[in-house]
């Protein structure tokens, strides 16, 4: 089968639609079908290699090196019908409204609902809305997304399929306690991401013994946040900036705990949430994450973000082994669902609904029990061979103006 993937947001930042997105096609690729993404911008292969990291080469194909509003998005977004088309996909999958005439089977995925300000934000909703009641599907990626479709779009609940966000499990290791570091992971600095909340935590935790890992920019709020903290843990908060998506992952199987004080009008299916039940490390998070991820006492501790409550709920977790071990088993056994393998099945189930014999949006029968699919990649080529019909020279390129 022939597959785009697609975004307008800039691929080489490692938020977690571009972490979803290379989890999906490195997962249909391994399933033996052509893959390619075509993304609104695309800075550099280099950023995308050490920010995203993926095993495999991915066929990219950029409608621009520097991001595109207005008048020029929507004319690079007209060019890529005819490089989408030429592609003769069998299915499209959107991650964000890309409302384009295109063939074969078109899936629009909701991947949050945060509101548009400014002055396009009506026009914004107006299309996002046009575009999801004229494609072939609507999937909403968490259970609280698919609830507020629903209202949004007055469409029946069964016309808005909720399928998961899904990650690469083969990337993520998981380590046993006696592995981990007394430290605590705050993954990303963007303002709904409220690392402030955390690194307060960490001051009423107030314990020089634990570590605090901070990425992402290092921004104003943050430095200001760690400049308030007691002189005696001021120096145990590391803030590493934008790491390598490896050295993340790394992070994520080597902390004893998460935190996740996150901030969405709609809980989301956070994927820096999911790198962290994907290492069995267990999240002490907010309730704005969706319970598909974070269940209390199963996975992790659900808490306001509140500096006493947080720092309560992390010395729990960084304190009691047998709590830590509890937790860390519950996340193990959370992330089946969100196997890149498994979630890949169902999405190509909406091309071909007699192929598979599952429900669509519930997992394939039997695939909980056996794991990841062993790669079924003949050779190299398979890798790059979408990009053959584009005149491309690699496996990461820039659509022509």
């Amino acid at each position: 089968m022939r597959i785009v993937l697609t975004r307008r947001e800039p691929l080489d930042s490692p938020d977690g639609v571009s972490i979803f997105i290379v989890a999906l096609a490195q997962a249909l690729l391994e399933l033996g079908h052509q893959v390619q993404i075509v993304v609104g911008t695309f800075e550099s292969r280099a950023k995308f290699q050490r920010l995203l990291s993926p095993r495999l080469e991915l066929p990219i194909i950029g409608l621009s090196r520097t991001p595109l509003t207005g008048p020029a998005s929507v004319a690079a977004w007209l060019r890529a019908i005819g490089i989408i088309n030429r592609f003769r996909p069998d299915l499209v999958i959107h991650s964000e409204t890309v409302p384009l005439p295109l063939r074969g089977t078109i899936v629009q995925i909701v991947h949050d609902l945060e509101r548009r300000k400014g002055a396009l934000a009506a026009a914004w909703r107006a299309i996002r809305r046009a575009s999801m009641r004229h494609c072939h599907y609507v999937v909403a990626s968490t259970t609280e997304l698919q609830e507020e479709l629903v209202r949004d779009l007055g469409l029946p609940r069964d016309q808005i399929l909720k399928i998961p966000k899904c990650i690469d499990r083969q990337s993520y290791a998981s380590r046993g306690l006696a592995e981990r570091e007394r430290a605590i992971l705050h993954a990303g600095t963007s303002p709904y991401k409220v690392p402030e909340a955390t690194i307060r935590a960490f001051g009423a935790l107030n314990d020089a013994s634990v570590t605090l890992y901070v990425t992402g920019d290092i921004t104003s709020p943050v430095r200001e946040a760690v400049d308030a903290l007691p002189e005696a843990i001021r120096g145990h908060v590391v803030l590493l900036g934008m790491a390598e998506g490896a050295r993340v992952r790394e992070l994520h199987s080597r902390v004893r705990v998460a935190a996740f004080p996150t901030r969405y009008t709609v809980p989301v299916a956070s994927a820096t949430v999911m790198e962290a039940i994907a290492t069995g490390t267990p999240i002490v998070g907010s309730s704005r994450l969706s319970r598909d991820l974070l269940a209390d006492g199963v996975n992790g501790a659900v808490v306001e973000p509140q500096a006493e409550a947080m720092a309560a709920a992390l010395k729990a977790v960084l304190d009691d082994d047998d709590l830590w071990s509890r937790l860390s088993a519950g996340a193990r056994d959370r992330v089946r669902q969100f196997d890149a393998h498994s979630v890949a099945k169902q999405y190509l189930e909406l091309a071909n609904p007699s192929g598979l014999q599952s429900d669509i949006g519930i997992s394939v029968k039997g695939e909980e029990d056996k794991g990841i699919d062993e790669p079924r990649l003949a050779d190299r080529q398979r890798l790059v061979g979408p990009l053959a019909s584009h005149s491309l020279n690699a496996s990461y390129g820039w659509a022509g103006r």
